[in-house]
């Protein structure tokens, strides 16, 4: 008999079914007892009235993994309005003793560090799988959107000679006799690769060796990035993005409906139009208004201002996203600059920042000039110049971050909520 998931059973009354999974849970109430099993569609009811099937799981503990053959039957009560009668169970591999945690009821009555301390059992909760399914489909959506927009994926390596940025925040590591770095971000691989296919987007872990102990940073997080060359205008690039968000947003929305219901949560609210925007200058203008913050700053905004800008957001506009644009110079080596300003851009949402890009700087002497100036030694750079020397269109890159895309669609306080297993300047495990 070919095996059937547990929620293909609807479609098999009456019928014999083989189903396996793991022991979710076990109700021993004497003459009738109910076992719920769970596999990779869900989870369905185990009616078991015979004592000898009984004690074959009994002894044993949630996770246990078993092989059921048995009929389905309607149900009322059950999840699934079926369940499964008359079972004959075989243990294919038993757990001798009780989880540390118990993962298998609605919540999961621990803090957050012992849920991340016992991760790989913790994410086999159904509250927790449904936000990596929600994940998943960002990273299927993003990749969605993208090419139908003609980008190209590729590959981009995390070691790399140089540091992709400036500053004392990346992670040196042994390379053979000499020494390496984990890549802070893609942007120099996806700059070459405009040379090569125009438009291209990567998904790709970076890392940042900051010594943060907030619960919105992390040391080693996955960044989803594009690059488009022939780029004409800021309006350009921002109507991308704007497209991926509300094709991430309508994935979500079509496919993980049970597991935003689960969490009773929605997606980020979007404006019928175009996103909001505000630049910089501006948005710290607005902000003395409503906060008395002085507006003589040239930082990035604080999260405490980007809190204020999406708040300002909702009520203006009614939207859960806006542009925060046009910071203040020499915010990036590789920006463009207009006037005092620089042709840079974030996306806030919820706030906090989501997605940050620049126009870059394409023309190789401006570009060399800059790096000197900063005291870069371009022999370090000699690959990375390549594709500027022998040509290089007007350009401009974004990255999203899928971890606190993830947060924000739950609205968690904590992005490490929102990571499978989240590396942090006190956490390597598990």
């Amino acid at each position: 008999m070919n095996r059937t998931l547990a929620t293909e059973c609807k479609n098999k009354v009456g019928k014999p079914v083989l189903l396996k999974g793991w022991m979710n849970q076990l109700r021993e109430l004497g003459k009738i007892n109910f076992l719920i099993l769970r596999d990779r569609s869900g989870y369905i009811q185990l009616v078991i009235e015979d004592k000898k099937e009984l004690e074959k799981v009994s002894k044993y503990y949630v996770g246990t993994v078993i092989e059921v053959e048995g009929e389905v039957q309607e149900s009322k009560q059950a999840e699934l309005g079926v369940e499964i009668i008359k079972p004959k169970i075989t243990v294919l591999n038993p757990v001798e003793e009780a989880p540390p945690v118990e993962y298998n009821k609605d919540e999961i009555q621990a803090e957050l560090p012992t849920i991340l301390n016992y991760r790989p059992i913790t994410l086999r909760n159904r509250k927790i799988q449904a936000v990596f399914k929600v994940q998943a489909t960002v990273l299927e959506a993003f990749r969605e959107a993208l090419r139908s927009k003609d980008f190209v994926e590729f590959r981009n390596p995390v070691l790399m000679k140089t540091p992709s940025e400036s500053g004392a925040d990346v992670f040196e590591v042994k390379y053979f006799d000499g020494k390496a770095y984990l890549a802070q971000s893609p942007q120099f691989y996806k700059q070459m690769m405009v040379g090569v296919f125009e438009r291209v987007f990567t998904i790709s872990p970076v890392f940042r060796a900051e010594k943060h102990h907030t619960n919105r940073h992390l040391t080693e997080l996955t960044h989803m990035d594009g690059e488009m060359g022939f780029v004409t205008s800021l309006d350009e690039v921002l109507e991308v993005i704007e497209y991926v968000v509300r094709h991430i947003f309508e994935k979500v929305n079509e496919k993980n409906a049970d597991e935003l219901k689960l969490w009773n949560v929605t997606t980020p609210k979007l404006p019928d139009g175009k996103f909001p925007r505000v630049k910089v200058k501006e948005a710290f203008e607005m902000l003395q208004k409503r906060t008395g913050k002085s507006p003589d700053r040239k930082l990035d905004p604080e999260p405490e201002d980007e809190r204020g800008i999406c708040k300002w957001a909702m009520e203006e506009y009614n939207s859960d996203v806006i542009w925060l644009t046009h910071y203040y110079k020499n915010k990036n080596l590789y920006t463009q600059n207009e006037g005092e300003f620089s042709l840079s851009y974030d996306l806030l949402c919820r706030g906090i920042e989501w997605l940050t890009g620049t126009i870059r700087i394409h023309e190789y002497k401006k570009l060399v000039e800059g790096m000197k100036k900063e005291g870069f030694d371009l022999k370090n750079y000699e690959g990375y110049l390549q594709a500027f020397k022998y040509g290089m269109p007007p350009e401009a890159g974004f990255s999203f971050g899928l971890e606190r895309i993830t947060q924000k669609i739950f609205d968690f306080d904590n992005v490490r909520e929102a990571t499978l297993f989240p590396r942090d300047v006190e956490r390597l495990a598990p």
